[in-house]
């Protein structure tokens, strides 16, 4: 069963509970020094990150939603929203590969889980994205390399039992599917061994023979015939 992370990370906004405040007043009434006009700056750059992750957290949760009903389209297009408002969000993109794997695009889930691996530092999302690659790899029958994302998910949490579970499982499929390509030069060679039936090859000269032999024989049963017709017609009456 796929991991999915159904509880978006709520950050805290920085924003005043009537509005927000806009730098570009406070400029206007009070002569401020150039280092406060850049930390003001600063400041209205991390409350619209913040508001921009807020918003991609409310898509989240609407994606959630949706996965839980198994509506798996509507719940891919609102990961992508929360993802325009945040690219960075590795949540959304989890989540957002989990639904892609739902809807059987393993490929495309298998590169959103890279990307989260890539940049998360998050234990627990980097230990559900090696497991859910597992899974899209086992998928497209990319079993060595199933085999290593489980075991990558466990080096990151060793309790998880799905985990072992599944990696036991692609190691027992991974090794018949080594047997298979074991047996078959195996089979070829057995193929080789065989004596192959040659075919006959045919003698002009016999062929010419027989058919002389034969022309023969017809014409003496046809002298042996002319001449019994021959003896059975009565003697002419002079």
């Amino acid at each position: 069963m796929i991991q999915v992370i159904n509880t978006a990370i709520k950050l805290p906004l920085c924003v005043a509970a009537k509005g927000e405040i806009r730098p570009e007043i406070l400029f206007r009434k009070f002569q401020l020094h150039p280092a406060m006009r850049y930390l003001c700056i600063l400041i209205t750059l991390l409350l619209s990150s913040n508001l921009f992750s807020q918003e991609a957290n409310t898509y989240i949760f609407k994606g959630n939603e949706a996965y839980k009903k198994r509506d798996y389209e509507t719940a891919t297009e609102q990961y992508k929203e929360a993802l325009r408002k945040d690219p960075t969000n590795n949540i959304a993109r989890f989540n957002y590969a989990n639904a892609l794997q739902k809807q059987n695009e393993a490929e495309k889930s298998e590169k959103e889980y890279d990307g989260i691996i890539a940049s998360s530092k998050n234990t627990s999302i980097n230990a559900h994205s090696f497991y859910n690659k597992g899974l899209a790899q086992l998928k497209q029958n990319k079993l060595s390399d199933a085999v290593h994302a489980f075991k990558q998910a466990l080096k990151l949490n060793s309790e998880d039992t799905d985990t072992r579970d599944n990696l036991q499982l692609a190691i027992n499929q991974l090794k018949k599917q080594q047997q298979k390509q074991q047996e078959k030069p195996q089979q070829q060679k057995q193929n080789q061994k065989k004596p192959q039936q040659k075919p006959l090859k045919v003698n002009k000269q016999m062929m010419e023979q027989k058919f002389a032999e034969l022309r023969n024989q017809e014409k003496q049963l046809q002298k042996q015939l002319q001449k019994k017709s021959n003896s059975g017609q009565p003697e002419k009456d002079w």
